[in-house]
């Protein structure tokens, strides 16, 4: 559980998790998917009035105690489908706070895991 009282302003966000299966390494788009084991889901969370007080060092305000809740489970590959079409929401206080698709991604999902194994 976090603690939201410790903070001012917590921003959240929820991200797909790529969990990769082996080794990759100057992997191309193109062969990228094959390198995934599953996908699972996490909350990006900041503590965005911590980015004011610690001269806008953002990442002491991403790394407090159970900022970067995980899972419960990770689905396989072969279980979701396509990351790039993956339906991704937010609630917040049974609020709907976002509503997204993996599909709006600037860069995706091959192409990040091409960049990042460079």
């Amino acid at each position: 559980m976090i603690e939201l009282n410790l903070f001012g302003a917590v921003d959240w966000e929820v991200e797909l998790v790529v969990v990769i299966g082996k080794i990759a390494q100057n992997v191309k788009a193109e062969n990228a998917l094959n390198y995934v084991f599953g996908y699972t889901a996490t909350q990006d969370l900041t503590a965005k009035d911590w980015t004011s007080r610690n001269g806008g060092q953002f990442v002491l305000c991403k790394n407090m105690d159970n900022f970067c809740p995980l899972g419960p489970c990770v689905v396989t590959k072969d279980e979701l489908g396509d990351p790039h079409n993956i339906q991704v929401r937010t609630w917040v206080n049974g609020v709907l706070k976002q509503n997204g698709n993996t599909n709006e991604l600037i860069h995706g999902v091959d192409k990040l895991i091409e960049y990042l194994s460079r």
